[in-house]
């Protein structure tokens, strides 16, 4: 057996069931029964008071990453939306009227991804709030370790929850990590201060996490995922040809991140800027860092100016499997590239071995809807010329005349031509239907290298935006032994030939829609999609509405006005 295969089945993150104590509060009002004494074991008071069960928790926030309805409301949003694919359009289906942008506030799609982002919030919320109720001797260091750590991941994947939410409908509101029932209605903060919220997050998760987590353990949110998530978040909070600070900031942790920079841990943390009265000591206490009184040579103090984890080098454009064996291009999204040095966070999944499906399962029937739906999710050769051209990707990346690398013949209906990094290999195919162990990967050290040289290209740096975008097309030109590469030019032409590497590199990755909205073009790219379709879809598009989307229509009602509606709708 193949030693990724072995891996892979060590290092599950399963679904334990926890304790859920917001949830009473949620699901009743009644006063009386709230005031009842617990009588099980597992108290609000007791149930975190062990790495074990504090482990426990974590693994119910990866259980949301892993659930059939945060894959679905991913592809809906992130691809369906955009100019790649074609599939519902009926305007009978929530989705047909969400594609269109023919949607009302009651719209079942907007709903379930409203749900799915604060499930996984509420969870995260419930290890961060509750990590400090872990019982632990001062002169237990690995035992700190592992307690920061797994409250860095939860800090990352609330982060990515609330990156989700703020994407899709602006500003939301801040649950806080302790719920009670006077606290149950909360108003949407800004925009600006849900970006706040999110980058502080993965900030101190930079600081708390390894650079990579590797064998066993891989698969969890390192250092690495929280810095290429907090570039992203910088990036999207930039406007293109307009100045700020967030390109500066992006830039910068990209000079970090690829080139190896010193970055310091107060300079990660924006520190003391950020944290107003609170003092160092207190952060690192709030953190798990290690006593000061168990400094030593070997391991030092942890003080303002420690260098962050290491991340050069530690992953690669290198098309090369988590052993440094070559794969092939389309290999890094089959099992043989899983945990790949391109690869910085996957969303991991298992074949149930029962034949159990949906959410009670570890593995996702995501990719294999998407691959064989009826009728399929597909591209047409319209499509797939606009985005490749003759570039070689386009060989790897769809199903080129309806076959697959396995010489499956692809053709559902008449021109549909479909994405092979939905494919599942025959060698790989589960025993039972809708029992996917095939990973999504999240985050790419490719993302990480695009995003920088658009940050240099908006702050000047030119010649090296151009080097890092030519970066990634040299590992690309290893596919057929080109030499082909972009040309220099000014700020315009530069960012254009980034967009459409970033279309070509990330095509069919749940990415596209969120692309063109924060490009600012969201509107001229649909409609020159629309143009070419006989239904039109793409042309309801409304700038400076359909950016974002509604809050649903029934937390306004529960709200009775306080969490105010999107302009527009």
């Amino acid at each position: 057996m193949k030693k990724s295969i072995i891996i892979k089945k060590s290092l599950r993150i399963t679904f334990v069931s926890v304790a859920l104590v917001v949830g009473s509060t949620l699901l009743s009002g009644c006063n009386d029964f709230l005031d009842q004494e617990v009588l099980g074991n597992n108290t609000e008071n007791n149930f975190y008071d062990t790495r074990y069960k504090l482990q426990s928790a974590l693994n119910a926030v990866y259980d949301v990453l892993q659930s059939d309805a945060y894959q679905d409301t991913d592809y809906r949003f992130g691809e369906a939306l955009g100019d790649n694919v074609l599939g519902d359009e009926g305007l009978s289906s929530d989705q047909g009227q969400l594609a269109h942008f023919r949607f009302n506030t009651s719209n079942s799609v907007i709903l379930n991804r409203w749900k799915i982002e604060y499930k996984g919030i509420r969870r995260a919320n419930q290890v961060i709030a509750n990590a400090h109720r872990v019982h632990t001797t001062t002169n237990d260091y690995s035992a700190y370790r592992e307690i920061r750590e797994i409250l860095g991941q939860a800090k990352f994947l609330r982060a990515l929850f609330y990156f989700n939410l703020v994407k899709t409908f602006g500003g939301v509101p801040i649950r806080p990590e302790v719920e009670d029932v006077d606290g149950l209605v909360i108003p949407r903060s800004s925009l600006e201060e849900t970006y706040a919220y999110i980058e502080k997050d993965l900030r101190e998760a930079a600081i708390m996490l390894p650079n990579r987590y590797t064998s066993a353990n891989s698969g969890k949110a390192s250092a690495g995922a929280a810095v290429a998530l907090l570039m992203k978040v910088l990036m999207y909070q930039g406007v293109p040809g307009t100045p700020s600070e967030k390109w500066e900031q992006l830039a910068e942790i990209g000079d970090y991140f690829v080139k190896g920079k010193s970055f310091t841990m107060a300079r990660m943390l924006d520190y003391p800027a950020r944290y107003g009265d609170e003092e160092w000591e207190s952060i690192r206490k709030r953190l798990w860092f290690k006593p000061q009184e168990l400094n030593d040579e070997s391991d030092p103090y942890e003080g303002p100016d420690f260098e962050c984890p290491t991340l050069v080098n530690a992953y690669a454009l290198d098309y090369k499997d988590a052993y440094g064996n070559p794969i092939s291009y389309i290999n890094q999204f089959f099992l043989d590239g899983e945990f790949c040095q391109g690869s910085i966070f996957e969303i991991v999944f298992k074949e149930s071995g029962d034949g159990s499906t949906g959410d009670t399962n570890e593995g996702s029937s995501i990719f294999s809807n998407l691959f064989s739906a009826n009728p399929p999710i597909h591209a047409d050769e319209m499509i797939t010329t606009r985005l490749f051209g003759s570039d070689i990707r386009k060989s790897f990346t769809i199903g080129h005349h309806q076959y697959t690398p396995d010489m499956e013949n692809t053709e559902i209906l008449p021109g549909a031509i479909l994405s092979l990094k939905w494919y599942t290999p025959i060698k790989e195919r589960p025993v039972y239907g809708g029992d996917n162990g095939k990973n999504r990967r999240l985050l790419r050290y490719a993302d990480v290298v695009l995003m920088y040289a658009e940050g240099l290209n908006e702050i000047g740096r030119r010649q090296e935006s151009l080097e890092q975008l030519n970066s990634n097309k040299q590992a690309v030109n290893t596919i057929n032994n080109s030499t082909a590469l972009y040309i220099g030019g000014g700020y315009g032409y530069i960012r254009d030939q980034i967009w459409k590497e970033r279309e070509m590199e990330f095509a069919f990755e749940f990415d596209r829609f969120w692309d063109i909205v924060r490009q600012g073009r969201a509107k001229e790219v649909l409609k020159v999609f629309a143009d070419t379709r006989s239904n039109k879809r793409g042309a309801y598009f409304r700038e400076g509405i359909n950016e974002i989307f509604p809050i649903p229509q029934i937390e306004i009602d529960r709200s009775n006005g306080a969490v105010k509606q999107n302009p527009g709708y």
